[in-house]
């Protein structure tokens, strides 16, 4: 670190960050402490001739240093053999850069004993990187010639005895037993990847650490590091490369993983002593603990042909197979603003193993409304989900992570989370099923209180308690719905900041779809909205200046089966007929809710105008759905209504004889960034009760 005179007071920089320490005396009293502090001397005998005054100061400042990461406690290093500590003193100094005990922590990885499987030079070099390093027991199990390996080897074993180290490396046939080792290292190309992942499965159930190296003609991957009951796993992070791959590439990965084969990967020696080095760089770093090696949570992908590197996260799949049992650590606290939420968004998107791949707006067209678009992983291709904002780009994009993250929580849904019984079933342990007939305006399967279904756990909103929904009607756009009863909808489904926010953008949404559905039926009246109630609103004037802008004609209805919340169709098409552009929206602000539908509306025109495509707004709440099938009142709808809320919208349920629930839906991946909730919220009629 580096810290110069400001007029503010000290500014410091370090490798990473930088901050200020304000006081006009900051920068003297850090040229003066700086000297001392040395891990030489302790605070109490740096302050112990100073003034309370004085020793606040100090005190003050060192304390500053240490939580920004400027400055760490020397503490007690343990003691080491001269032979050993003379050997391996670069080492030594290197870990205490980062950590205190550098000594005890070197003895660690000194102490340790390493299996190493695999082959080629990638093996090779990984071994040859500990020896150096101070790992000096390993134990080699190659996939060829084992003596191959002992010849390599001997002369640096040859040295470390020389110099009283009492080195071994032994090879050996067969599997390596995990019970005997602390740390695994496997290298294999494509041949390898049915026992890579084994391993993997075996060392995240009661193994030891595991540093996986794979690679194929195109990429190599070191990473993710595995730790028994840990997640992410080895696995999680092949589920998001393979999703983010082209999907020939994908299929060519899991047939080899499953079949296995005899298809070697070219790997020139360079690219694969890279790798084995930094498999034991990274084995260094995860057994002194001097600093969290880069592919804890994470991967290393190094591209064979360019041999360019980058590191991406990897956050845990919900779909993993191996670690989806493990707990993720609970959200932190609900964003404070928007831009915290953004921020911590970011770690969804990486181009290779993220959950969303990459933004792809910046050569989209930014007026007059502001675009976004997030490129997902798609089991056929890619998917791009477009979002809009009539202010920033900002706005368009966490509209776009709303909607993306709503969708993903709904295909990839805990299947754990799910009971498998009868209704009777569950009303013999006290629970309560809710009928299908309740939930559901559409056609239900056939009743049968002994048919044994999937049922989720549901909270009832504005009371205690909780029932059991079908896990088909909750999650009708998953393998939940494969029977096809359920309608394929997302209504009801939302993604927000923190589960309030997802409570009231989705029980305003199953309430707009509710109302849509009733119109359909003519069971609920559509009403025109007026011109003058239209343009009311500066944003909404704005962006119907825009559809006038498109050639396009603008029809706005309100849709009354929402009452007491608000529910708003907008409709835009050519003046001569044709492609109808449609979005449909609710919410508790009559001025907001008719924004967000002339918004979406208007939006899919921009971008059929500038593109000449349709764009995505997420898997739909209806789909084939037809605006002209809509019986339109003659009279234009009444002045909107004030504001409401969820207590006066629950109310009116109340009276009705429904109520809300809500299915939390939150993955593991989304959950463990802290950036959203996702659940859906359904819609309860009570069966009148029998006298």
């Amino acid at each position: 670190m580096v810290f110069l005179d400001a007029p503010a007071g000290a500014y410091l920089r370090g490798p990473d960050s930088a901050f200020l320490i304000k006081g006009r005396s900051a920068f003297r009293w850090l040229t003066s402490l700086s000297p001392y502090l040395t891990g030489e001397h302790t605070l109490a005998q740096l302050t112990a001739a100073l003034d309370p005054g004085q020793r606040q100061t100090v005190l003050t400042l060192v304390r500053a240093l240490l939580d920004r990461g400027f400055a760490k406690d020397a503490g007690d290093r343990s003691a080491l053999p001269e032979p050993l500590a003379r050997r391996f003193a670069a080492q030594i100094e290197f870990v205490d850069h980062f950590a205190d005990d550098p000594t005890g922590r070197f003895q660690r990885l000194h102490a340790a004993r390493v299996a190493l499987c695999g082959g080629g030079e990638a093996l090779l070099a990984a071994a040859s990187g500990l020896l150096r390093n101070g790992c000096v027991r390993l134990d080699l199990h190659p996939d060829d010639d084992p003596e191959r390996y002992a010849e390599a080897l001997r002369p640096e074993v040859a040295d470390l005895r020389a110099d009283g180290l009492p080195a071994e490396v032994r090879c050996r046939d067969g599997a390596p037993d995990l019970r005997a080792v602390d740390a695994v290292i496997c290298c294999t190309g494509p041949e390898g990847l049915a026992r890579l992942a084994a391993l993997a499965r075996d060392c995240h159930r009661d193994g030891p650490l595991l540093v996986p190296v794979r690679w194929d003609d195109e990429r190599a991957v070191v990473g993710p590091t595995v730790r028994a009951g840990q997640t992410p796993c080895w696995h999680c992070a092949q589920l998001r490369l393979a999703a983010g791959a082209d999907p020939a590439t994908a299929a060519e990965f899991w047939r080899q993983l499953a079949v296995g084969g005899d298809v070697a990967a070219a790997l020139p020696d360079v690219t694969a002593r890279m790798l084995g080095n930094a498999a034991a760089f990274e084995l260094f770093r995860a057994l002194t603990g001097a600093f969290a090696p880069d592919t804890g949570g994470g991967v290393l992908l190094l591209d064979t042909a360019t041999l360019e590197s980058t590191r991406e996260r990897v956050l845990p799949h919900p779909a993993c197979p191996v670690c989806r049992d493990v707990e993720v650590a609970e959200p932190a606290p609900p964003a404070e603003s928007d831009e915290e939420t953004y921020q911590r968004a970011e770690a969804l998107v990486t181009p290779n193993a993220g959950v969303f791949t990459r933004f792809v707006d910046d050569p989209l067209e930014q007026a007059p409304l502001k675009t976004a678009r997030l490129r997902l992983p798609g089991r056929r291709g890619p998917r791009e989900v477009t979002a809009f904002d009539v202010h920033t780009v900002m706005g368009a994009r966490l509209a776009a992570y709303r909607v993306a993250v709503r969708d993903h929580a709904a295909r990839y849904a805990d299947p754990a989370a799910a009971v498998t019984a009868s209704a009777a079933e569950l009303r013999d342990r006290g629970e309560e099923p809710v009928p299908w007939s309740e939930l559901a305006p559409t056609e239900a399967p056939p009743a049968d209180d002994r048919r044994r279904t999937r049922w989720l756990t549901a909270t009832v909103l504005g009371r205690t308690g909780s029932v059991r929904v079908p896990a088909a009607l909750a999650l009708p756009t998953s393998a939940f719905n494969a029977e096809g009863w359920a309608e394929p909808t997302v209504a009801g489904a939302a993604a927000g900041g923190s589960l309030d926010e997802v409570v009231d953008r989705g029980l305003a949404d199953a309430l707009a779809y509710r109302a849509l559905i009733d119109a359909l039926r003519g069971r609920a009246e559509v009403r025109p909205v007026s011109e003058e109630d239209l343009v009311g609103d500066d944003d909404t004037a704005f962006v119907v200046k825009a559809a006038h802008r498109f050639g396009r004609r603008l029809s706005v209805y309100t849709l009354a089966g929402a009452a007491p919340a608000h529910a708003v169709l907008a409709v835009a098409e050519p003046p001569g007929g044709g492609d109808r552009d449609w979005a449909l929206a609710g919410g508790y602000d009559p001025a907001a809710t008719l924004l967000a539908a002339v918004r979406d509306a208007v939006g899919r025109v921009q971008v059929r105008h500038f593109e000449g495509t349709v764009a995505d707004l997420g898997d739909p709440v209806l789909r084939d759905f037809d605006p002209a099938a809509l019986t339109v009142g003659a009279a234009p709808a009444a002045p909107a209504a004030a504001p409401t809320d969820r207590a006066a919208v629950l109310a009116a349920l109340a009276q009705r004889g429904m109520s809300a629930l809500l299915v939390e839906t939150t993955t593991r991946d989304v959950r463990a960034t802290g950036a959203f909730r996702s659940g859906v919220v359904l819609l309860r009629r009570h069966a009148p009760t029998a006298d």
